[in-house]
């Protein structure tokens, strides 16, 4: 993938400049990606901060063979991923369903929403596993491409979009009727 202006353009700024960018530019949608993993506030923030640490350490690695964009999606999402497999999570997650405390908060994103098909909707995409959920997110929230799922999650486009196609029929059991068809 050839650099655009912008990507050439931040190769020349310091790592603080960088970390000025992502936040104001990415901070957002980047946090919404992590509460789709994480589902819960607190560690939604915790996350986006050890990514924030990850990109200042490592932006003299980025060499614009993706966009800033698939390259901060790509940390993230491995962040969430570490975080998930992680001793910590196992715990709190066991405990929460011992003492039943857990339940889903409704992120920001289902807040904004009005619509109650997309409520719905939101809510069954939510219950999918990671493996379509990241996808889901990627593609119908942020606008990201076949091409650039696959970049950033490291998969091949052909497994994107089967994963979108298993997805749907997922989202379709769960919710009935033909609510998805404005998705396409």
């Amino acid at each position: 993938m050839e650099m655009d202006y912008t990507d050439r353009y931040l190769l020349e700024m310091t790592n603080e400049e960088v970390i000025d960018i992502v936040i104001d530019s990415y901070g957002e949608e980047l946090k919404r990606l992590i509460f789709t993993y994480v589902k819960n506030y607190a560690q939604t923030d915790d996350i986006f901060q050890e990514v924030l640490i990850k990109v200042y350490q490592n932006f003299d690695t980025f060499q614009g063979n993706s966009s800033l964009k698939t390259w901060l999606y790509r940390i993230t999402i491995n962040k969430c991923k570490d975080y998930l497999r992680s001793p910590f999570h196992k715990i709190i997650s066991h405990y929460q369903e011992e003492v039943g405390t857990y339940h889903n908060v409704p992120s920001a994103e289902q807040q904004a929403i009005s619509n109650e098909q997309e409520k719905i909707v939101v809510n069954a995409i939510l219950t999918l596993p990671v493996k379509y959920r990241e996808i889901f997110v990627m593609k119908f929230y942020q606008s990201f491409s076949i091409k650039q799922i696959s970049e950033a999650l490291n998969i091949n486009e052909s497994t994107v979009k089967s994963r979108i196609m298993r997805g749907k029929k997922k989202v379709q059991k769960k919710i009935g009727g033909d609510i998805l068809e404005q998705y396409e």
